[in-house]
């Protein structure tokens, strides 16, 4: 049985989208007009991947690699 994670709020500091995984590495620069729906993202220092949705502000992991 598959279990749905719950997904998490994105943290932006200073215009940039942080990791959700390790929250260090700056993966997406954002501007207040940015949309997106389903972006998937990458963070090269925890090898993490992520689809995230900018309008809602909400994160799922998409694989752990």
């Amino acid at each position: 049985m598959q279990t749905t994670k719950k997904p998490d709020k994105l943290v932006i500091k200073d215009g940039w989208l942080m990791c959700p995984s390790c929250g260090k590495q700056r993966v997406l620069r954002i501007y207040p007009e940015t949309r997106a729906k389903c972006l998937q993202v990458y963070c090269k220092r925890c090898g993490h991947e992520h689809i995230v949705n900018i309008d809602e502000c909400l994160c799922q992991s998409a694989c752990a690699t």
